[in-house]
């Protein structure tokens, strides 16, 4: 009866995860005409101007290249602004971006530590542009990106904010070639939540907003250390759009440990729950339409559905393997292999929902990559995604959990 009770628990589970996969494709498939990924071409007829803050604090070693990738952006120099603020760094970052103090697009801050949300204020504050938007000093883009969003903006002049497609770069390590397409599988999730008016965060970088969203609705908070998650829920909450631009390109890089990894994704886990509690009253209600309804809800709930889904695989491979010595034990080795049959194909039903579930998979994946890389290019970082981020991700939802129920805070590193 307890089996029984537990396995419909894991089957409404998988219908959810089933129903939202189909869901996504079905409005790939509607968005499909207009996923180009060779991005506009040619001069805009308005150049909007822009400042782009830099917010640092220890980035002695990528800063440098940071700016850099900035000052070679295809865009009209008196329209743009870069400005870097090194919030209290105890390195030397200060020292490292001195290089750029005589050029007229660098403007140099330098505050005590607050945290990054407070280096960002602190930018907007000093900024007149009619775009603001900020790059982490961890991060490179493509130099048609800024150029990809001020068309964006100039097309919809609804829109309030625009989040780039995010790529890992140059990754090395097997976490960061996971991590590259894990990458790629949200830009393909942030592609499709774009026309539903469903975007839950304004990543760090390379994300753009009219100046008078911060007049309307404030600066950054704090909010859990998840700045962008909360205030882009600020947003959705005042109606107010926010668009993927897909052809805006922005390199990261990704944690090459797995404890540097667990730490950050320890942080989004723990922030995107609280935020969405702070923002619990837009949960299930229809005036907020597909964020209300599916994407907050999912943000939420979706990591009590992997960690079940999770733990209920682990008990029965764990059952299956005790089983199995049993009967090694009882009948012996030669007895107890199973016959390996080439006509063998497992057609019950958890094995069925496996093969679909792992072939949507590859659908969205796949279309992932052509929608970062402009085509599909096969990689041992797919494997890896598929083998290792269902094993990795569970340490730090459990502890994302724990904190939650605990009210214990989570560190920015």
């Amino acid at each position: 009866m307890v089996e029984i009770f537990f396995n419909s628990i894991l089957y409404i589970f998988l219908f959810l995860t089933l129903y939202l996969e189909v869901f996504f494709l079905i409005t790939f498939f509607e968005e499909r005409l207009k996923l180009d990924t060779k991005g506009t071409t040619g001069k805009l007829s308005y150049y909007p101007s822009a400042t782009i803050i830099v917010p640092c604090w220890n980035e002695e070693k990528t800063v440098s290249k940071t700016i850099e990738s900035l000052l070679a952006l295809h865009y009209p120099k008196d329209k743009l602004k870069i400005f870097v603020v090194d919030d209290g760094s105890t390195d030397g970052t200060w020292e490292v971006v001195q290089k750029f103090l005589r050029n007229p697009q660098v403007k140099l801050f330098k505050k005590e530590n607050g945290g990054k949300h407070t280096a960002v204020n602190y930018g907007i504050k000093n900024s007149t542009s009619e775009l603001v938007g900020c790059l982490d000093a961890d991060s490179f883009v493509d130099k048609d990106a800024l150029h990809e969003i001020a068309s964006a903006f100039n097309e919809d002049t609804d829109m309030m904010a625009a989040i780039p497609t995010i790529i890992i770069h140059e990754p090395k390590t097997i976490l960061q070639k996971m991590q590259k397409t894990e990458y790629h599988t949200v830009a393909f999730f942030k592609r499709m939540l774009s026309p539903l008016d469903a975007i839950t965060v304004t990543p760090g970088p390379f994300s753009f907003f009219r100046k008078e969203v911060f007049e309307k609705i404030g600066l950054f908070k704090k909010a859990h250390n998840t700045e962008d998650m909360e205030l882009a829920l600020r947003m959705q909450s005042n109606h107010m759009r926010i668009r993927n631009v897909h052809t805006a390109h922005v390199h990261t890089s990704g944690p090459d440990t797995l404890y540097k990894l667990y730490r950050q994704r320890l942080r989004w886990a723990y922030g995107g729950m609280k935020n969405t509690l702070d923002y619990r009253f837009m949960l299930f209600r229809r005036r907020y339409g597909i964020l209300g309804m599916v994407t907050l809800p999912l943000a939420f709930f979706g990591i009590f559905i992997f960690l079940y889904n999770f733990g209920f695989v682990v008990f029965h491979i764990v059952r299956g393997v005790m089983s199995k010595a049993v009967e090694i034990s009882t009948v012996g080795l030669s007895f107890a292999l199973p016959n390996v049959d080439s006509f063998f194909f497992n057609t019950d039903f958890m094995s069925i929902l496996a093969y679909v579930f792992l072939g949507l998979g590859l659908v969205i994946i796949w279309n992932g990559v052509k929608l970062a890389e402009g085509r599909f290019r096969p990689s041992i970082g797919i494997f890896y995604f598929i083998s290792l981020y269902g094993i990795v991700a569970p340490i730090w939802l459990t502890r994302a959990l724990i904190n939650l129920v605990f009210s214990r805070s989570t560190s920015w590193r």
